[in-house]
């Protein structure tokens, strides 16, 4: 039996080649792109995954309030929490501690390379995480000053083998041992590293690290929690020693699972730039689309068809065939099809899995021996997709009165046609939801590229200063030679040294909440965040800011005598205009002396225009970490030589590191442009889909309409009236789709839109402009068959009949 309804199956996918050929390629095309979606958000999903306590594993940050007012979350706390929360709590097991070291400068023998992703951690960081020790001793790896452990990578870039215990390593002119090498950090966790340093070496570096342990929050405390901890409970006893702690005024502790961080986390500080829920979610609601389109056309097409294998059904059931028996043979062919369909939208996957990795900037793998759950995921889609897009045409079908087929005198019933015209106004309605999602990323990303970012970034170089071991002054010496030096070069235009510059994230910026502003309203702006980028005087100049109030600092400032203020830090200071923060004085850290506001500086983003305007100090220092170079003239490739030469005569032991700041500033946008390129390539997917299946089922219904329209034609019907006819009722779906798709995009769009603090408006043209593009499209993808039936000869319609 088997065998025979796979022989009638066969014989009908070739007999209606075209009708098959749309059939398969549309579900192919569906499945495969449900499939990648689906690949992407379960990477998002597994984040922190690979550690085997995922579910006990907290990390604590720090909530910031100015009186009762919630001010933000700070993903970092004091290097004493941790042991404090072990000694006195019982259910915490474990803590451990990672301090990020911005960048550092690491030499091993010829081998020197600037490193990024370096922190110092606990030696319990191997007992908290799931890290897997390849060398070394995993109870004596980080537990003396001066020790490192390095990823497999990282051993091999600086060794060429991970047979490095021992060995010792130069980072920012300090001399460690090699005591330990791990496998690479694992893609999907929110705190990735090359290199881990020993926690007890921070002492030794830094003098203020112990005196002001409790005044700054520079490190991540985890803790690893006993099975069965109540969170809410926790969070309960975190809020009591908040209260009870004398160096801790208006903040609060708090924990939160590690498993949330990626996707739902909004706090300052993050290790790396956070994905987002919301974003997810959209994805998968496309995804969704793409595969409920699919399933619809084969609906559609199958059912509309129906007529023309009626007179198979009539003679089947005349020789004693069963309804049963015709219900299975055409779920049958539904499964022969989804068969053919998935084994060729699995292939599809595979060859384009590398380049949806680039479109998506996430290094998604697929491992289609050990990943069980993809399996079980495409055995579903197949079931599903069988049965969903094989039952109702197979009850159609086996439906049929053999009398009335035989007597010729099958219809179309309205009830087939209605749910036809559903099917195809719900596709417009996913395809048309689609094109406004699309439209509205592209736009919102263009919104935020084109900013005014209050500087501009454009031909400036950014270099890192020189981590070389001599005292300060003979260093300051030696940039101020190079910056003299490049100077007299026509091309370069300014040289500005400061501590930070825009576009790097928060952790290389200084920031503090011990300002105090003296005089009048002195309370005011006490407590809060400020970031600090100490600066010389053409720092400002170099990146073209503008000082809306006093003036910038000039080459007689005395360092630490006098600073300048952005405009939010004056609003929140408590000035009520910058021409009042003037002559002001304030103090910065809890050491400093008083420093005079010199001048206000007109709000920039330092980090992206995603966020809000940062409150920000300036104080004056001649000499900084950074190097920017606004380079002028046409041959940048010249000039870039001629400035690493003058570095290498000046610092030859130190690696000249360079990045141009409106590249590296880009960055803040990949996510956003990654999202936008996967949107647009799934709704174009989508829309070719949903025209596919549009042609094929237009074409056999203008087929099933050709004595219609020949009568019609020689009883008077113009041209312009047929084709009207034809397309009368795709327009009606379209409309009808229109009025369905914009409330659900309005309101989803609207709430994505939410999570950026500058985004554009949802205007009225968003959501008249699919109406358009789907209308044009649809026009198109019917017009040949449409145009070719009204010129038809009547006589040749008449005659097929």
């Amino acid at each position: 039996m088997i065998r025979n309804y796979l022989k009638i199956g066969i014989r009908n996918l070739i007999k209606g080649k075209a009708f098959s050929i749309i059939n398969i390629l549309g579900l192919a095309i569906g499945m495969a792109a449900f499939l990648l979606i689906i690949q992407y958000v379960r990477f998002e999903k597994s984040y922190e995954d690979f550690n085997a306590n995922v579910d006990n594993i907290y990390r604590v940050t720090l909530d910031m309030y100015d009186g009762n007012e919630y001010i933000v979350t700070d993903c970092e706390t004091y290097g004493p929490l941790g042991p404090l929360l072990k000694d006195k709590y019982p259910e915490v097991k474990e803590y451990v501690r990672m301090f990020y070291t911005d960048v550092v400068e690491v030499k091993s023998g010829s081998e020197s390379f600037y490193e990024s992703q370096v922190y110092f951690a606990d030696p319990s960081v191997l007992d908290v995480f799931s890290y897997h020790i390849l060398k070394g001793n995993k109870e004596e790896v980080l537990n003396k000053p001066f020790q490192v452990v390095l990823t497999h990578s990282t051993a091999l870039k600086y060794f060429d083998t991970d047979d490095v215990l021992g060995k010792s390593m130069n980072i920012d002119g300090d001399e460690y041992q090699v005591t330990g090498v791990m496998a690479d950090v694992p893609p999907n966790t929110h705190i990735k590293f090359d290199l881990l340093l020993s926690h007890q070496s921070i002492p030794k570096l830094y003098d203020w690290y112990e005196k002001y342990a409790w005044q700054g929050n520079n490190e991540y405390t985890y803790l690893l929690m006993q099975p069965g901890t109540d969170l809410v409970a926790f969070n309960k006893k975190l809020e009591e020693l908040s209260e009870t702690l004398e160096d801790v005024e208006e903040e609060v502790f708090k924990a939160g699972l590690i498993s949330d961080i990626h996707l739902y986390s909004d706090k300052t500080y993050e290790p790396e730039p956070t994905g987002g829920a919301q974003t997810v979610s959209f994805l998968l609601l496309i995804a969704i689309f793409i595969i409920a389109i699919a399933w619809v056309n084969y609906i559609n097409l199958s059912t509309s068809r129906a007529i023309s294998r009626a007179r198979e059904v009539g003679v089947r059931k005349v020789l004693g065939s069963a309804k049963g028996q015709l219900v299975f043979q055409f779920l049958f062919e539904s499964i022969l099809v989804n068969l053919i369909a998935i084994i060729i939208a699995f292939t599809l996957m595979q060859i384009s899995l590398p380049y949806f990795r680039d479109i998506s900037g996430q290094p998604i793998a697929l491992n289609v021996i050990t990943d069980y759950q993809f399996w079980i995921l495409l055995f579903a889609i197949f079931i599903v997709g069988s049965l969903l897009s094989g039952i109702y045409p197979a009850m159609v079908l086996s439906s049929f009165k053999p009398v009335v087929v035989l007597k010729g005198k099958l219809k179309n019933s309205n009830h087939g046609q209605w749910l036809r015209k559903a099917l195809v106004v719900f596709q417009f309605s996913c395809t048309i939801f689609l094109i406004i999602g699309t439209a509205v990323v592209y736009l919102q990303l263009d919104h935020l590229r084109t900013r005014d970012l209050g500087m501009k970034l454009e031909h400036t170089l950014s270099l890192r200063g020189p981590q070389i071991s001599e005292n300060d002054s003979i260093l300051d010496v030696k940039l101020q030679g190079f910056k003299n030096q490049i100077l007299n070069y026509p091309d370069i235009q300014n040289v500005a040294f400061s501590e930070s510059v825009p576009g790097l994230s928060l952790h290389e910026l200084s920031s503090t909440t011990g300002i105090k502003r003296l005089g009048d309203n002195s309370d005011a702006g006490n407590g809060l965040v400020y970031y600090v980028i100490a600066a010389n005087a053409d720092f400002v100049p170099t990146l073209s800011m503008e000082v809306i109030s006093g003036h910038n600092f000039d080459n007689t400032t005395a360092q630490g005598s006098q600073i300048l203020i952005n405009e939010r830090a004056a609003e929140v200071l408590g000035f009520e205009s910058p021409e009042a923060a003037i002559g002001e004085e304030i103090t910065y850290y809890y050491d400093r002396q008083p420093s005079t506001v010199i001048g206000v500086i007109k709000n920039f983003y330092q980090r992206s225009p995603k966020d809000s305007h940062l409150p920000m100090l300036f104080p004056y220092r001649p000499v900084e970490d950074y190097i920017s170079i606004k380079i002028g003239g046409k041959d940048t490739k010249s000039t870039m030589s001629t400035i690493e030469k003058e570095w290498n005569t000046l610092f030859p032991e130190s690696t000249f590191d360079y990045f141009f700041l409106d590249k590296t500033y880009d960055q803040q946008f990949k996510a956003d442009a990654n999202f936008g390129a996967v949107i647009t390539v799934f709704a174009v997917l989508a829309i070719f889909i949903a025209c596919l299946g549009l042609f094929g089922l237009s074409s056999f219904n203008i087929a099933q309409r050709n004595k219609e329209m020949g009568i019609r034609k020689i009883l008077g019907a113009s041209l312009g009236e047929i084709v009207t006819l034809l397309s009368k009722g795709i327009a009606i779906s379209i409309l009808i789709a229109n009025v369905l798709a914009i409330p659900l995009a309005y309101f989803s769009l609207k709430e994505w839109l939410a999570s950026y603090i500058n985004h554009i408006e949802l205007s009225w043209w968003l959501f008249v402009f699919p109406l358009f593009v789907v209308g044009l499209l649809a026009m198109v993808t019917i017009g040949f068959n449409t145009i070719k039936t009204a010129i038809a000869n009547p006589v040749d319609s008449l005659r097929q009949e």
